[in-house]
C-alpha cells in the first residue's frame, strides 16, 4: 500500500527530522581565496592611490631635473630619483643648487610616504584578520548581483546556510555585536557589517545598488518594513523578501508597498504542523494559489497497487509529481525518468495537492 502506517501516529517522518542538505556544489575554497586576495589588492590600491600619484609625480620631476641639468639618460635619471626616495644618494653632492634642493626634499617626502604606507598596510591587514567593518565593506563593494541578509537570528542564519550551499554571493547585516552566530559567519569569511540596517549608509556600504535581493529576517517588524522601503528607494529593481510576524499585516504591506514577498513565521510553519497531524508520512508542505501542496512518502508493497507501475503511471493516475525514487539499499534518484518501473520495497516521494493524495489513500483502502 502506498501509505506507510508503520511509523506510528502523531510522529513526524524521519526525513523531516534530518537537517536540510543540498546537493549543489559547495563554494570552491580556491575561488573564495582568490576573491579575498583580489579584495585585498583592491583595498590597498584604493587606500594608496593618492600616494602612488604623489610618488609618480616625484619620480617624474626628479628624473626630468637629472636629465635636463646633468644630461643623464632617462633610465639613469629615473634610477637616481628612485634611490633618493629611499634616502640613498646616487652620486656625490651636486654643484647645481636645484639638484641640491632635490637631494634634501625627495628623501624627506619619500620616507614620509613609505612610513605612512607601511602603517596603513598594517591596519588593512589587521582589519582583514579581524573581519572589521572596513574590510567587509571592501568585500561588499567587490560584489554584484548579490543577496543582502538583514538579521542574523535563527531564520537568517538558516537562510544564509542554504544560500551558501547554493554558492550565492552574500552580504550580512546584523546590529547586535554579541549575536551568537557572528563568529560562525566570520569563520566563513563572509562580508558581515555589524551595524544598524535602518541607517542608509549601512545599506550603501552593503553595495545595495548592485544587489539582486534583500532578505529582511530580523525580529523587528517595523525595522524590517523601514529597511524594505529604504532598499526599494536606493535600488528600485531589488527583490525584497520581508519577514513579518502578523500574516494579515504582511499581506497588506505586500499589496500597499509593492513588496515582492512578505510572510510570517506562523504562516510558513502552520501548514506543516496541520498536515503532520493528519498524515505521518508527510515530508514537506507549501501553499500555492491557496492550495495546500504536500510532499509525501509512499512505499511500494509486494502485489500492491504501485507494484509494477512506472513513474509516469503514478504521475498520470494520481496527478502528482514523483520527486524522488529510493531503491534499497542506497540507490536514490531525484526526479526519476518517467519510464522507470517501481519494485517492491521501493519508496517514492510524491508531491501534489492534499486533496489528490487523500483521494489516492481512499482508492488504496
Amino acid at each position: 500500500m502506498p501509505f506507510d502506517r508503520a511509523r506510528g501516529a502523531g510522529t513526524i517522518p524521519h526525513m523531516e527530522r534530518q537537517p536540510l542538505t543540498l546537493r549543489s556544489a559547495k563554494p570552491s575554497p580556491l575561488r573564495e581565496r582568490c576573491w579575498r586576495e583580489w579584495c585585498f589588492i583592491k583595498a590597498v590600491f584604493v587606500q594608496f592611490r593618492v600616494r602612488l600619484v604623489v610618488i609618480a609625480l616625484v619620480l617624474a620631476l626628479g628624473a626630468t631635473l637629472f636629465h635636463t641639468i646633468e644630461a643623464h639618460s632617462w633610465p639613469q635619471a629615473l634610477y637616481f630619483t628612485w634611490s633618493l626616495v629611499f634616502g640613498q644618494p646616487p652620486e656625490r653632492f651636486p654643484a647645481d643648487p636645484v639638484l641640491r634642493g632635490v637631494f634634501f626634499v625627495i628623501p624627506v617626502v619619500g620616507l614620509i610616504l613609505i612610513i605612512e604606507s607601511l602603517l596603513e598596510l598594517a591596519l588593512i591587514w589587521r582589519d582583514r584578520r579581524r573581519q572589521e567593518y572596513s574590510w567587509c565593506k571592501v568585500m561588499a563593494e567587490s560584489l554584484s548581483n548579490h543577496i543582502i541578509i538583514v538579521g542574523l537570528g535563527r531564520l537568517g542564519y538558516r537562510t544564509i546556510s542554504i544560500l551558501r550551499r547554493l554558492n550565492e554571493p552574500l552580504v550580512i547585516i546584523e546590529r547586535n555585536e554579541n549575536n551568537a552566530f557572528i563568529d560562525l559567519i566570520r569563520a566563513e569569511h563572509l562580508p558581515l557589517l555589524v551595524a544598524d540596517g535602518r541607517r542608509e549608509q549601512t545599506l550603501l556600504d552593503a553595495n545595495i545598488a548592485k544587489a539582486r535581493s534583500i532578505v529582511l529576517a530580523s525580529n523587528d517588524d517595523l525595522a524590517n518594513l523601514e529597511i524594505a522601503l529604504d532598499a526599494r528607494r536606493l535600488n528600485p529593481e531589488i527583490h525584497v523578501v520581508l519577514r513579518m510576524f502578523d500574516q494579515n499585516m504582511a499581506d497588506k504591506i505586500r499589496e500597499a508597498f509593492d513588496i515582492n514577498v512578505a510572510m510570517s513565521q506562523s504562516a510558513m510553519s502552520a501548514p506543516s504542523f496541520a498536515v503532520a497531524a493528519l498524515e505521518t508520512t508527510v515530508v514537506n508542505t507549501m501553499v500555492v494559489a491557496n492550495r495546500l501542496i504536500v510532499a509525501q512518502r509512499w512505499r511500494v508493497e509486494p502485489d500492491g497497487m504501485l507494484d509494477g507501475l512506472t513513474v509516469a503511471d503514478v504521475m498520470r493516475q494520481w496527478r502528482c509529481v514523483v520527486v524522488e525514487l529510493f531503491s534499497p539499499p542506497e540507490n536514490r534518484r531525484l526526479f526519476p525518468a518517467p519510464e522507470l518501473p517501481l519494485h517492491p520495497h521501493d519508496e517514492v516521494i510524491v508531491q501534489g495537492t492534499l486533496e489528490d493524495l487523500i483521494l489516492a489513500r481512499r482508492e488504496e483502502t
